[in-house]
């Protein structure tokens, strides 16, 4: 159950364009006890992080402070995003309970490094040549 579960994870990361990483506070609802067992912190990936637009999203919690031997979650949540923040609530598999999420939101970009610099391209497409005016 929990390999299905992180493969459902990742497979959700992977399908967005411009998905965006969340990590902060999280809290579970439906123990009997109000004090810091149910608060731990979360790390999710979002489906987007365009502001003011709802998200959803999957991710792994900690719950450092809990009493049994259920330290940590994994879960699957639709909230709201703001400017730098995304607000949360939704459901944890491995501690069978509703959780709330509270945290900072960063979209995940990368440098497209591919493309060569000028000067190398240059270079290249000048040997290029050269090779094949030698070969005719």
């Amino acid at each position: 159950m929990k390999r299905a579960i992180i493969l459902f994870i990742s497979s959700i990361s992977i399908s967005f364009a411009s998905p965006a990483v969340m990590g902060g506070f999280t809290f579970k609802f439906g123990s009997n006890s109000a004090d810091l067992s149910n608060a731990g912190a979360t790390i999710k990936v979002l489906s987007t992080k365009e502001e003011k637009k709802p998200v959803v999203g999957a991710g792994v919690s900690y719950y450092p402070w809990a009493k049994d031997s259920k330290k940590f979650g994994v879960d699957v949540s639709a909230g709201y995003n703001f400017k730098n923040a995304s607000i949360m609530g939704g459901w944890d598999f491995l501690q069978k309970q509703p959780s709330f999420s509270l945290g900072y939101s960063k979209e995940i970009s990368s440098d497209d490094e591919t493309q060569f610099s000028d000067g190398i391209q240059d270079a290249r497409c000048t040997a290029n040549k050269e090779k094949e005016e030698e070969s005719k």
